[in-house]
């Protein structure tokens, strides 16, 4: 084995065997046991009305999945872990072992998204699967047919949040702001403005997807579909996987150049 293929094959095994430990300990904080939480009360709510009134389809995407998850879950729930995945070490002052190790800043960035993005995909996807177990078999057939939008948002949400996490100090409180002011706020407001929300573009993946399986009308009423489109101004399903996909990736790249650039003081 050459020099140059024993430094490759060194840096590869550093870089997974960084995003195994990092995996092993997401769940250090408190932030994803406030996520189960919320994911528990949402759950008691959805119970509650299935045994009293019962759900359809339509119900429960625009109630639970448009209202309640794009609304303002899907976001606070990847901030449990996107603003720990590198912030949590700057937090904790073991940043600068992590800079200290055999590593591109690069690859350790991307190592601590990987290691994170199946937790939060177990808690954004599981956490809608187990809500749509709760509302019977409409709420199973809603989240097999919709589950690909909250999917690829929660891939960009993560990219955003971990790059909150490498440019400020005390990044959680800025992705709740966040989350309640552009996401929830803006997100809701006429015109463009609301398309530099994530949201937006889920919801319009959904609503592209509920268009091709006929759900987007229901006889004379409305279906999953926006409720104004005037005001909602939807782009097409795929200008919003495409938005959303770009956008992880533009997100990624952004937050591994601020990481590599960032002077950390304070380490120890």
């Amino acid at each position: 084995m050459s020099p140059g293929q024993a430094v490759s094959a060194s840096t590869s095994a550093a870089f997974w065997w960084l995003t195994v430990l990092s995996f092993r300990r997401v769940w250090r904080s408190m932030q994803p046991i406030a996520g189960l939480a919320l994911l528990v009360l949402v759950g008691i709510i959805v119970a509650i009305r299935e045994s009293h009134r019962g759900w359809n389809e339509v119900q429960f995407t625009l109630a639970v999945i448009q209202a309640i998850y794009f609304g303002f879950m899907l976001p606070l729930l990847c901030l449990c872990f996107g603003t720990q995945s590198l912030g949590g070490d700057w937090e904790d002052r073991t940043l600068v072992w992590l800079l200290m190790r055999p590593l591109p800043r690069p690859l350790i960035y991307l190592a601590k998204y990987l290691a994170a993005l199946p937790w939060t995909l177990a808690l954004t996807v599981g956490g809608l699967a187990a809500l749509g177990s709760l509302a019977g078999s409409a709420g199973m057939s809603a989240v097999g047919h919709f589950w690909m939008p909250v999917a690829l948002a929660s891939l960009a949400y993560l990219a955003l949040f971990q790059l909150f996490s490498v440019s400020f100090r005390r990044s959680t409180v800025l992705g709740v702001a966040y989350s309640f002011v552009l996401e929830t706020f803006f997100g809701n407001m006429p015109g463009l403005v609301k398309r530099a929300s994530v949201a937006f573009y889920g919801k319009c993946l959904m609503y592209d997807i509920a268009k091709d399986l006929g759900l987007d009308r229901i006889g004379n009423r409305r279906g999953i579909a926006p409720s104004a489109a005037t005001f909602f101004l939807p782009v097409d399903g795929e200008t919003a996987l495409i938005v959303l996909a770009t956008s992880t990736v533009a997100l990624l790249v952004l937050g591994a150049f601020i990481f590599t650039r960032k002077e950390y003081h304070d380490l120890t």
